[in-house]
């Protein structure tokens, strides 16, 4: 996996060797093309390799916080973290449980394994939370066999292949 643009343009990043499934390039570009993070506060939920929040720091995002609990894919993900040289925080724990003790954050990145059955329950904790701030976006990457419910307003939706990538404001 390769950062696309901005000021880490072009370095190489690791993907663990396990069930996790990394944004595609083509994904990722869509949804930076779309978005614009500068001065943006970041979630990365479900980090996985930490494609999404590097990403965001790349295209000068102000701060990311990356969250992800599986111990094996967080040693990826720290590797990561040094290669970029980015100031992400990393949490590591529970995506849902995290959102008890979050700040607010103006784009939220939603990636779970797509058979999780997480989208609604984190969704919902956003919403009962108050964590996305006024004029911020939630990107959900999901199966496209999956509907995504929730409170929030769907902003836009576009599919690559198996994968839709759903804005909600």
């Amino acid at each position: 996996m390769i950062i696309t643009a901005g000021k880490y343009k072009g370095r190489k990043l690791k993907a663990p060797k396990t069930h996790t499934r990394p944004s595609s390039s083509k994904v990722r570009e869509s949804i930076f093309n779309m978005i614009n993070v500068e001065e943006m506060r970041v979630l990365d939920l479900f980090a996985g390799s930490g494609i999404m929040g590097l990403e965001a720091l790349s295209r000068s995002a102000k701060e990311v916080i990356c969250v992800e609990k599986s111990f094996e894919v967080v040693k990826i993900l720290k590797q990561n973290l040094e290669i970029a040289e980015a100031g992400a925080t990393l949490i590591v724990g529970d995506s849902l449980k995290i959102l008890d003790r979050v700040d607010k954050f103006d784009f939220i990145f939603i990636d779970p394994p797509y058979e999780s059955g997480l989208y609604e329950p984190v969704l919902n904790k956003i919403k009962e939370n108050g964590i996305l701030n006024e004029g911020g976006f939630i990107v959900v990457e999901h199966n496209c066999k999956t509907t995504i419910k929730s409170d929030f307003e769907v902003y836009k939706t576009k599919k690559y292949g198996d994968t839709c990538i759903t804005i909600l404001i």
